[in-house]
């Protein structure tokens, strides 16, 4: 299955925030297949990060090919890097990677409060191609 990394993402931040957000998340089943299906996805989660990273080396600022660092060790940027850095990190949220075979997760096994507590409706674009939205397990 195709999809941007932008899916991706949403997935692995979705994860994070019911984890941190619910008491008692981390013993749901929907929100343990979705922790194993966030490991699955690891390599690609992997592989964007190493990428983003490229993309700061390539365009943070630089001085006879010398990466120059803030005095908190964090990268300093030109006008023109950053808008640079910018463009290509947007490029590279949208482009799409090819997912390993998954079962899709059953969204609707949440507890009823959590469906109505969450914005679904705002994030079911993103995180369509991970959910079936059967009743059942």
């Amino acid at each position: 299955m195709n999809m941007k990394n932008r899916n991706l993402l949403t997935l692995r931040s979705f994860h994070q925030n019911l984890l941190q957000g619910m008491e008692n998340a981390q013993d749901l089943v929907p929100v343990v297949q979705l922790g194993k299906l966030v490991k699955k996805l690891s390599p690609l989660y992997e592989a964007f990060d190493e990428a983003v990273e490229d993309l700061r080396l390539d365009h943070c600022a630089k001085e006879s090919n010398i990466i120059l660092r803030d005095e908190k060790g964090n990268y300093k940027w030109t006008a023109e890097g950053e808008k640079a850095f910018r463009k290509a990190y947007k490029a590279l949220v949208e482009e799409e990677v090819k997912a390993p075979d998954f079962a899709p997760l059953n969204y609707g096994a949440f507890p009823e409060a959590f469906l109505k507590a969450n914005p679904w409706e705002a994030m079911e674009e993103v995180l369509s191609p991970f959910y079936n939205n059967d009743k059942e397990i």
